[in-house]
């Protein structure tokens, strides 16, 4: 019997409906990404009405922000393992519901400290679903198929982040600050149906395979543990206690987690995933170029405004110019990843990235004055290096892994983009105010371009990388015709591969060799 997430074994006469099941989990998925967008980008919007409303206080203005981000990123891994025993489908439809619920409580919310505990909780479900769902599009999708879906994700999530802000702030005048959490409470319930509807039923728990626990307490402490030293350290320094404390629990349990890893038969984090090159250059080059992009807008929207004397909407108009960018660029590559290597297209996307900021230290350096609209073209390069940068690697990092190892390989690369993310922006706010702003506008800007500089070496990193990856090995005689059209080929430099490639059997354990 053909198993409900094994794309791979789907017969020639099944294709049509193959081909609409996809469609519809690609519906799916994007209907929540733009539903968590809209929440993250939307609530930038309504801070102000929020913070007005409690009287909060500057601490907890923050943790309304950093309570979702930092659950969001802490457990990635563990929904991602989750879901590879129990089924993608089952802890995509909790976290959708979790998210729902927890907008509805934030709506309800009687005071700050309860709107926290919502948006910790809205983080959760977050978590659950950034985790599954490009898990889920690898399989409704066939390798030659899933860029191209991929590709579309990503654009509509390009458009949220540029549209977010506007939208985040229709709601808050048409229903003030609770209207963006009635309407991701509304839209959530409405996304949970429909995925319900759409997605398949996922088989019983893997048998053979334990969840490792003691790795999944300390990922959490490492993650959690380092995200809060970064965060605290802007406002309290890094001699704080806080710091010193959450920095020290984070690198204990780093230099524990491979010593327990190695203890499981069935570990929260294979090593197996970064045996292969191509997947090991992938993941990181996803966190250099998370870390290289991200604080891109951050440090104009503060140059633009702070320097150049702009006023938030029209700072904030320029800096979307690099979210239009992602959003033009992400559907392109996932047409071309469909013809073109990997390896060729993500680099170029970094390379294009670079370019674009680069553009940006131009624009900043003492001198003459730049260009009009070199700003503007540096950021709008920039966001499509990023648009064609993220679909094919994320394409090809899953089809490098098994179907029964796709939610943890998608756990790893989200959780290490957004602690690029985190990263990214406490090194920029250091960079940029780190110094001081006494002394007049020049060393104002200089510490904009010393930023920027940084952020430039970071990408050029992520193309190094990204090329380091190397290419896919090339078949000889008919094996470049025979067998299904979705198998993916042995690798020729990857040992656990299997004579032939068969998907893998429901209950076989990842630990032991032949996997893949």
């Amino acid at each position: 019997m053909t198993h409900p997430h094994d794309t791979t074994l789907t017969a020639p006469a099944d294709a049509p409906a193959s081909a609409r099941h996809g469609r519809r989990v690609l519906s799916a998925t994007s209907f929540t990404a733009l539903l968590t967008g809209l929440n993250t980008s939307g609530l930038d919007v309504a801070l102000p009405g929020v913070v007005r409303h409690f009287r909060a206080s500057a601490a907890q203005a923050s943790w309304m922000i950093l309570g979702y981000l930092l659950a969001g990123t802490v457990l990635l891994l563990v929904w991602g393992r989750l879901a590879d025993l129990f089924g993608r489908s089952r802890l995509y439809l909790t976290g959708v519901a979790l998210f729902a619920l927890a907008s509805i409580g934030c709506a309800l919310a009687p005071d700050a400290w309860w709107l926290v505990a919502g948006r910790i909780l809205q983080g959760v479900g977050a978590s659950a679903i950034v985790a599954n769902t490009t898990a889920l599009l690898a399989d409704a999708f066939p390798p030659e198929r899933l860029p191209r879906a991929l590709g579309v994700n990503a654009t509509l999530i390009s458009a949220t982040q540029a549209a977010g802000p506007l939208l985040g702030g229709v709601l808050t005048d048409l229903q003030g600050w609770s209207g963006i959490f009635w309407t991701s409470g509304a839209a959530g319930l409405a996304a949970c149906g429909w995925a319900a509807y759409v997605l398949r039923p996922d088989g019983g728990p893997r048998s053979g395979e334990t969840f490792d626990a003691g790795g999944a307490l300390l990922s959490v402490l490492f993650l959690g543990g380092g995200a809060l030293a970064l965060t605290a350290s802007g406002s309290q320094g890094w001699t704080s206690g806080t710091v010193m404390v959450s920095a020290a629990v984070s690198l204990s349990a780093l230099l524990v987690f491979p010593l327990v890893q190695r203890r499981q038969p069935h570990p929260l984090v294979d090593p197996w995933l970064f045996r292969d090159r191509r997947r090991a250059m992938a993941l990181l080059a996803a966190f250099l170029t998370a870390m290289s992009y991200f604080s891109v807008v951050l440090v104009m929207s503060l140059y633009l405004q702070t320097a150049e004397g702009l006023t938030a909407v029209s700072a904030g108009f320029q800096v979307m110019l690099m979210a239009v960018g992602a959003m033009l660029a992400s559907p392109v590559a996932g047409r071309l990843a469909t013809r073109h290597p990997a390896r060729l297209l993500a680099s170029a996307g970094t390379a294009t990235s670079a370019l674009g900021i680069a553009l940006l230290v131009l624009a900043l350096s003492p001198g003459p004055p730049a260009p009009t609209g070199l700003v503007g073209l540096g950021l709008f390069l920039t966001g499509v290096g990023a648009g064609l940068f993220g679909v094919p690697n994320t394409g090809e990092l899953m089809s490098l892994v098994p179907a029964h190892r796709r939610g943890i390989a998608n756990g790893v690369r989200s959780m290490l983009q957004n602690a690029g993310y985190l990263i990214s922006s406490v090194l920029a706010l250091a960079l940029v105010s780190g110094h001081g702003a006494a002394g007049g506008p020049e060393p104002l800007v200089g510490h904009h371009r010393m930023a920027l500089l940084v952020l430039l070496c970071l990408c050029l990193a992520a193309t190094a990388t990204s090329l380091l990856r190397g290419g896919a090995p090339k078949l000889r005689g008919p094996a470049q015709t025979r067998g299904p059209a979705h198998a993916v080929p042995p690798r020729a430099h990857d040992t656990t591969a299997p004579p032939a490639p068969q998907p893998p059997e429901p209950g076989r354990s990842g630990r032991t060799k032949g996997t893949e």
